[in-house]
């Protein structure tokens, strides 16, 4: 399984970032990314066993549960990746918090971590024909709300993301829901 931890947004901010991965599409070429697929990773796990799931699902349980509001209020894109972004001029504490707790975590749960510095941000567009004016744009405010460790499906239909467990942000104590990872959907309360 291909795992990653993401800020999953409500359907309202995903209908917005969607709109703007749309539009951004159509000024630069390239595909948007699926209204589905809209989210940002805070730690990236990797190819990961089953038997890893218990440790990363305990980790994410763990996690503060503060909620915060994400300013995505720059446009870039990484010439490397292949890719066109938005992401905030200033990361807010409680999301750094989040990605030092989590990459901990990882790690204790013996996966490698990335070394690159963390610069958080929404993919909108992936292979890009011309760069975006990179810059200042008008501010989308995403009230963050969910946590996920999510599962990387790749599909004739190209990748789908999907749930293996989350919890809610800004809640003491949050309801989890999640997906077997053998693909069978699963629901409970924690």
């Amino acid at each position: 399984m291909r795992l990653f931890y993401a800020l999953v947004p409500d359907d309202a901010v995903r209908a917005t970032l969607a709109g703007a991965a749309t539009a951004l599409a159509g000024d630069v070429g390239g595909r948007a990314i699926p209204a589905a697929n809209v989210h940002a990773t805070v730690v990236f796990v990797g190819n990961a066993a089953e038997a890893s799931l218990p440790c990363l699902r305990a980790a994410l349980q763990a996690m503060p549960r503060t909620a915060f509001t994400l300013s995505l209020d720059r446009i870039g894109a990484w010439r490397a990746a292949r890719v066109a972004w938005l992401a905030p001029s200033v990361v807010p504490p409680a999301l750094a918090t989040l990605h030092d707790r989590l990459d901990a975590a990882v790690a204790a749960c013996g996966r490698p971590t990335e070394t690159r510095p963390f610069r958080p941000h929404v993919t909108l567009v992936r292979r890009p024909l011309r760069p975006p004016r990179e810059g200042a744009v008008a501010p989308i405010a995403w009230h963050v709300r969910r946590l996920a460790l999510m599962r990387s499906d790749g599909t004739p239909d190209g990748v789908r993301y999907r749930e293996v467990d989350a919890v809610a942000l800004g809640e003491a104590a949050s309801s989890v829901s999640g997906e077997d990872p053998s693909g069978g959907d699963a629901a409970r309360r924690r």
